[in-house]
């Protein structure tokens, strides 16, 4: 997360992208969102990668995600109880969508791993160095960024 000239901008890595997000950007509130329908393309076909970067450890699960969701199934299952750190994650970006629709004060941008800046994927760019034009990446900041609107 990033905070430039009063402006929230979080990085979002591919464990934002699975089942569990898709439902919050199911929520009718959520269509308002900026990125909702990059995210909900990213939810649906990124699960997988997802998944093989958070099948285990504290990335699935952990105490203080239990209490709150329940105990985890197999890790890697996602059907049945699945994955207490992921609900819990899904749960606090959509809390911080809302904030961002319904807040004056917050001015919050999300960008994602998997979006491109011209022919480059910010993941690409920031796991290789492949070079971002950064007027671009400003116009998709400004395009990805959500507040409430004036009274």
């Amino acid at each position: 997360m990033a905070f430039v000239d009063g402006l929230v901008v979080e990085l979002d890595e591919e464990l934002h992208f699975n089942r569990y997000r898709l439902r919050t950007l199911q929520a009718p509130w959520s269509a308002r969102l900026p990125w909702h329908d990059a995210y909900f393309d990213f939810c649906v076909r990124q699960e997988q990668a997802c998944l093989d970067a958070g099948k285990w450890g504290k990335r699935w699960t952990s105490p203080s995600c239990e209490s709150m969701f329940g105990p985890p199934g197999e890790a890697g299952a996602l059907e049945g109880a699945g994955a207490p750190r992921w609900k819990q994650r899904a749960l606090y970006d959509a809390i911080k969508d809302l904030a961002a629709l319904t807040s004056n004060a917050l001015h919050l941008a999300r960008v994602s791993v998997w979006d491109t800046v011209g022919d480059v994927r910010i993941g690409d760019a920031l796991s290789g160095g492949a070079p971002i034009d950064a007027g671009r990446l400003r116009e998709l900041v400004d395009q990805r960024t959500a507040a409430a609107p004036l009274a």
